[in-house]
């Protein structure tokens, strides 16, 4: 089996040009790069975070991290004002500036096979959100999308002893850094929090867990891995080791060809089975007899253990403080998420939890109308929140 490779390396950087008026703020209003912005024009700062929540984790990732944030135009027009904050968590492709740049996505659709591919906008990404506040109905917000990316691939946001602190990091050390640094309203009322697949089940679980650090959350494709979607992604690692001359996992960058189902299960056990002692910092919840997948009863019960499925019951009493609860997945989601996600919104539903659940069609699968569908939640979000008088 061959795969075809892209050979395009990303050639272009964005440049913002220097404000042309003076900046008027309050000393009390910490100012991030203000020659990146374009007054009257909503813009992206990008900066390095040192994450105390990551360090001496065994991969050897950096504790050093980019953040990038997007400004409303009122930012800078307007100095005076504060503004909700919206978190964006990324799941695959990996990085950070996942929404930022097509070229990933397309690895993402060869190495995982998938059926269709992104609606990357036409104008971009900074025109596009610009576009969901002048000309759809969003009201501004900051957006903040920090890297969460690991050795093999993107972090499920939870503390592991391999990985890092990844939880701590969003929950506490970004917010903290976030309100210290730009004009936010500093109060869960006006903080919420979003993602996409890794980053959907990061985004719930976060929210649950510290609803008085985030009261809003609205996600899309949340993922799930129960026992038959672990069968399945372990049936297909041999045929990766095969077709790569090579066994486990390999070294993961958004730009280059990746062994999506390896790199999965390895990121997954890191988060969900850690064990230092064994190869890659991890037990898999599965073993091979006669060259066929054993789902290992014991692994797979503390595996489970961490799917949303059971998060939702431990965490009851902090879901119920949420103010918004939406989650979406396509019909024909080519990753297998769609039925625990039917089974997740009847599961709430039988909880009493108030929520939205949506299912789309045509094609329905993991990442289409991926932005269409994002618009549709920053632009719920912005508007749950309360006015807010500077």
């Amino acid at each position: 089996m061959k795969t075809k490779i892209l050979l395009a390396v990303l050639a272009s950087v964005i440049f913002f040009a220097a404000c042309e008026k003076d900046y008027l703020a309050d000393d009390n209003d910490p100012v991030p790069n203000p020659k990146a912005a374009v007054i009257g024009e909503g813009t992206i700062v990008s900066e390095m975070m040192h994450v105390n929540a990551l360090e001496g984790n065994l991969l050897g990732d950096p504790a050093d991290r980019m953040i990038r944030i997007y400004l409303p135009k009122s930012y800078y027009a307007c100095p005076e004002k504060h503004f909700p904050v919206i978190y964006f968590l990324h799941g695959t492709p990996a990085w950070g500036g996942m929404l930022m740049d097509p070229e990933p996505f397309e690895y993402f659709y060869q190495m995982a096979q998938l059926q269709a591919r992104v609606d990357f906008p036409s104008d971009g990404f900074l025109d596009w959100v610009n576009d969901l506040i002048d000309n759809k109905g969003m009201k501004e917000v900051i957006i903040v999308m920090p890297d969460a990316k690991t050795k093999y691939g993107p972090s499920l946001y939870l503390n592991s002893p391999v990985q890092g602190n990844y939880e701590d990091y969003i929950s506490d050390e970004l917010v903290a850094y976030i309100d210290g640094n730009y004009r936010t309203i500093p109060h869960f009322n006006w903080r919420a929090i979003s993602g996409h697949c890794a980053g959907a089940y990061g985004a719930l679980n976060a929210a649950m867990k510290h609803p008085k650090t985030f009261r809003y959350v609205g996600v899309l494709s949340p993922s799930h891995f129960p026992a038959p979607l672990v069968s399945m992604i372990a049936g297909f690692m041999p045929v990766e080791d095969q077709m790569w001359g090579m066994e486990g996992p390999v070294d993961y960058y958004p730009w280059a060809p990746f062994k999506f189902a390896n790199n999965s299960a390895y990121a997954l056990a890191q988060a969900w089975l850690p064990n230092p002692d064994q190869p890659f910092f991890c037990d898999l919840p599965f073993e091979y007899l006669d060259g066929q997948p054993v789902i290992i009863p014991e692994l797979m019960e503390k595996w489970d253990a961490q799917n949303l499925m059971a998060l939702v019951q431990q965490n009851r009493i902090g879901l119920k403080q949420l103010k918004t609860v939406y989650f979406d997945c396509g019909t024909n989601d080519d990753l297998g998420m769609y039925q625990s996600n039917v089974m997740l919104n009847e599961q709430l539903d039988a909880m009493h939890v108030r929520h939205q659940f949506e299912n789309y069609s045509n094609p329905g699968t993991h990442i289409s109308n991926l932005y269409e569908r994002l618009g549709k939640v920053w632009i719920m979000l912005s508007n749950d929140f309360p006015e807010y008088d500077d």
